[in-house]
């Protein structure tokens, strides 16, 4: 089991340069959602990373950050002059500042002119390339191992609200015949204040509204759907794959039999345990939806 919370980061090196790669992945209901913060001159790397990413995770919002560094030489060989075109360029601006009565130009604004020095961008920016599937790697690598070391923590406090949640329906179900007993008692009471054997054909009408009230009032069919969803519950946690929309759908099944369960019992004690579980239940989806 893996959350999907987690941090990744892997820097990998090359020719002087240096690329890293952030990872920061949060819970997310949807498929893997990213946001990118690459700079403009290394845009073209995006769709790798977008590629290579979705291969690896199912589930997340992650936000995926890039940085990187060049060589000195590599600045310098991208920035070079043109020394023939600087020149010409120097000239002209003097010819063009002296017949205007201005200031001759400054070598800052000589190679300020378009074309003076050598501006290979693309040729600049192409080693790096080579660095970015080792540095996602790393990261992904890192990324994986903080969401398994999460995941972990999240599973022993799902099997330790799960063994609360079976000890509460227990309690629900050791409750129920004494409970429904009760119900049956109070109902022969309402009768016999009725009338007894001396009942109107419209109180036997009542009567038997009142027998099939008390069959409704019988939570036997949920506290066995709910023991089921509870052996799915712990088969899911201790399964091998990613099953966080699985036990999200589970939860939600678990819900509804416990919010029908409360809504037909009148019973006291069990309504008090009805509610620790729905509330058990409620921060068993919280914790849920922060698993892949």
């Amino acid at each position: 089991m893996k959350s999907m919370t987690g941090y990744g980061r892997g820097v990998a090196e090359g020719d002087g340069a240096s690329l890293a790669v952030e990872i920061s992945a949060v819970n997310s209901r949807k498929q893997v959602d990213m946001r990118f913060s690459i700079p403009r001159e290394l845009g073209m790397l995006e769709p790798l990373l977008r590629q290579r990413i979705q291969q690896r995770l199912s589930r997340g919002s992650l936000y995926v950050a890039v940085n990187y560094q060049l060589a000195p030489e590599q600045v310098a060989s991208a920035g070079r002059i043109k020394q023939v075109v600087a020149q010409a360029v120097a000239n002209e601006l003097r010819e063009v500042a002296k017949a205007a009565g201005l200031n001759p130009p400054t070598i800052a604004e000589v190679l300020a002119v378009p074309g003076v020095l050598n501006q290979e961008r693309d040729a600049l920016y192409e080693p790096l390339r080579e660095l970015v599937e080792p540095a996602l790697a790393q990261a992904l690598t890192a990324l994986s191992e903080a969401r398994v070391a999460e995941g972990r923590r999240l599973c022993e406090d799902l099997e330790a609200r799960g063994r609360q949640m079976q000890q509460l329906l227990a309690n629900i179900e050791i409750r129920e015949p004494e409970a429904l007993q009760q119900f049956k008692e109070r109902l022969k009471t309402r009768l016999q204040e009725l009338g007894g054997d001396q009942i109107t054909m419209d109180e036997e009408r009542l009567a038997r509204e009142l027998v099939f009230y008390a069959d409704k009032a019988d939570i036997t069919e949920e506290v066995v759907r709910l023991k089921s969803h509870f052996v799915k519950y712990f088969q899911l946690l201790s399964s091998d794959g990613d099953p966080g929309r699985e036990l999200d759908f589970l939860g939600q099944e678990m819900n509804r039999e416990i919010t029908t369960l409360s809504s037909k019992t009148t019973d006291l004690c069990i309504a008090e345990d009805a509610l620790a579980l729905k509330i058990e239940i409620s921060k068993v989806r919280e914790q849920i939806m922060n698993i892949e």
